[in-house]
């Protein structure tokens, strides 16, 4: 047996999250009486994604076909008690979207001329306000544990119409678990080696990808950086150019106030002895 494989009662065994696209049911609606559902095993390692087992197969989508005997209602989510004369109800969970607000459409910073108005709220349509108690309904949904008893996410949830399409279903439930839940799941070694391989190369590419965007995030930063730092240079040089060049304007006009006092003095003191004749 491979290290990755484990063990599922008597002559089940186990097999590993990259072997789940081989089963017949980890992507189907799998046709399941309400006591079915309440009977699949749960194993360590696959809680955050929902799986459960029949047997060795690995399954989180189920269809349920039964008639309404319980309603209930709660803040934001309604709960139908559905009984197929397995011997056990199970509970098919809606849950409601939270009302949406219109979006205002006035201006941010305009009165508006009535202060006391409220925002207007859209009303989420309820696909599901025709259904009532007695009627037959065909659910499907996402298994979910709560308190340790399996209930179903509702995902779609449609009335049976009359007892010629109900047969059928039951029909096909029969169907379903002669072909695909009486028969043993079993994997070639071979084909655990070779979907092994797929997830490690696919494992290997995703954290190729990641690298090569981090790496891209990392220069689109650094050209930012330096078109900033080339920016700062260029103002840093405008300002150190005009320092000088008042530096050097100062120290011209002071020269030729100098020279220009020098002249004064020397024109008053000629000026005076010109007067005199001398």
């Amino acid at each position: 047996m491979n290290e990755a494989t484990r063990a599922v009662g008597a002559t089940s065994t186990l097999y590993p999250r990259y072997c789940f696209h081989l089963s017949p049911t980890a992507n189907a609606w799998c046709l399941l009486r309400a006591a079915e559902v309440h009977a699949l095993d749960q194993h360590a390692g696959f809680e955050g994604e929902n799986f459960y087992f029949y047997r060795n197969l690995p399954i989180k989508w189920v269809r349920v076909v039964g008639i309404v005997v319980a309603i209930e209602q709660y803040a934001q989510r309604r709960i139908y008690a559905i009984d197929d004369s397995s011997g056990m109800n199970v509970l098919a969970v809606v849950t409601s979207p939270a009302p949406i607000k219109a979006k205002n459409e006035s201006a941010p910073n305009k009165l508006r001329p009535n202060n006391d108005a409220q925002p207007t709220v859209a009303q989420v349509p309820d696909p599901y306000v025709a259904i009532d108690v007695g009627m037959v309904v065909d659910v499907k949904g996402g298994v979910s544990s709560f308190r340790n008893e399996r209930q179903i996410d509702v995902v779609k949830m449609v009335i049976v119409k009359g007892t010629a399409q109900e047969v059928a279903l039951w029909e096909k439930r029969t169907k379903f678990r002669r072909e695909v839940l009486d028969v043993p799941w079993m994997l070639r070694e071979k084909d655990v080696r070779r979907c092994r391989r797929e997830a490690e190369r696919s494992e290997a590419e995703a954290r190729a990808e990641q690298k090569r965007a981090e790496q891209k995030k990392k220069a689109k930063k650094h050209s930012r950086d330096r078109d900033e730092g080339k920016g700062k240079g260029v103002k840093d040089r405008d300002v150190k150019h005009a320092t000088k060049g008042s530096k050097s304007t100062t120290l011209i006009d002071e020269d030729a106030a100098k020279r220009v006092q020098r002249l004064i003095r020397e024109g008053a003191s000629s000026g005076r002895f010109s007067a005199l004749g001398l």
